[in-house]
């Protein structure tokens, strides 16, 4: 009965994600989407495209390494960049699956123990949650614009301010404050036996400063995500103000994190769509040759097919390198285990 839950667990976000994009080229067909791809500057593109995979990677790469030696066993940069590359082909399927691969690899390549792995994991999914956040709220005051009647900008004020909530109490809980400020300790059985989960290490150790060092080394990768989607609108010949990727991408990084469809495919293309099309203007849409959500969404589905591609190249390369069977479950954790303990959100992060 487990298998068979599982299996429909699988199917159903993928079920979701045709269902959406069943739905989207209805609405833009395939000649629409061809005739968009006619005013792309390919060689541009695909330059910027590379690079900025490339770039993510290593970043990426370096702030996990930089992280897992802090917090766990010291590890090395070159191990680790192998790893991730074998676990973007394994994110195509399966972000949590990726995740217990990940930790697999490090129980027997460094000993560590696959619950603490995927609490360093959890731990930097947590900060980028917050990074995107941030720059969802800053964002927000740059836009006024409404989707079934419901206020974006508020809406966006509102989630921000309760997740700042929530990270306060989360950080009183993990730090001890209320023991400090009443100076004594307090101890409740269920609560100590969750702090002493090996999934929350991490949170247990970690500093507020940890908290503010590891959001600072993932920087590079959020402004350059911001940065990303402005250069590629510029490939298909087309201007956006910069205001409004700054107040919209991160609200459709934000939706596309929640387990709805694998990676977000469907629901990302579709809030680009709805979120940046009042905003596009060019040549092109201009003389009605093609409308500005027919190029927004041909434009997102080639940026989604060109990272998806470089996931699936650098992981067959990678896997050369490394040996697939470091990344297979263990006896003492069930493969079942390890994903239900990783973070379950999207993986487009």
């Amino acid at each position: 009965m487990k298998k068979i839950f599982s299996k429909i667990k699988h199917f159903v976000p993928w079920a979701v994600a045709a269902g959406i994009f069943a739905y989207l080229f209805h609405i833009y067909p395939p000649s629409e989407v061809w005739k968009a791809l006619k005013f792309v500057n390919l060689p541009v593109f695909i330059a910027f495209a590379v690079g900025y995979f490339v770039f993510i990677y290593i970043v990426d790469s370096w702030v996990t390494q930089r992280v897992i030696s802090d917090f766990s066993r010291p590890v090395t940069f070159k191990d680790i960049f192998a790893a991730r590359g074998v676990t973007y082909l394994l994110m195509v399927l399966s972000y949590p699956a990726s995740q217990a691969g990940f930790a697999y690899y490090l129980k027997r390549r460094y000993g560590i123990p696959i619950f603490q792995a995927l609490g360093i994991f959890l731990f930097i999914v947590f900060i980028d949650l917050l990074w995107i956040i941030n720059l969802a709220f800053a964002g927000s005051f740059f836009q006024d614009f409404t989707i079934g009647g419901i206020a974006l900008n508020r809406t966006v004020q509102l989630t921000a301010a309760t997740a700042y909530g929530f990270v306060f109490v989360w950080l009183a809980f993990w730090r001890r404050w209320p023991e400090r400020i009443l100076g004594r300790h307090i101890r409740v059985p269920f609560i100590e036996r969750l702090r002493k989960r090996n999934v929350f290490h991490i949170f247990d150790q970690a500093r507020v400063y940890d908290y503010l060092r590891v959001t600072a080394m993932r920087t590079p990768i959020h402004l350059t995500i911001i940065i990303s989607m402005f250069v590629v609108l510029k490939t298909f010949g087309t201007d956006i103000p910069f205001t409004k990727i700054l107040s919209n991408i991160p609200l459709v990084f934000l939706v596309g994190t929640l387990p709805i469809t694998p990676g977000g495919l469907g629901t990302t293309n579709a809030m680009t769509v709805e979120l940046l099309s009042p905003y596009l203007s060019g040549p092109m849409i201009a003389s009605g040759a093609i409308d500005a959500k027919g190029l927004l969404f041909t434009a997102t589905l080639l940026w989604m097919f060109a990272n998806y591609l470089m996931k699936v190249i650098t992981g067959v390369i990678m896997m050369r390198r490394v040996s697939s069977a470091l990344f297979k479950p263990t006896e003492d954790v069930a493969e079942e285990k390890a994903e239900h303990e990783a973070a379950h959100v999207g993986g487009n992060i």
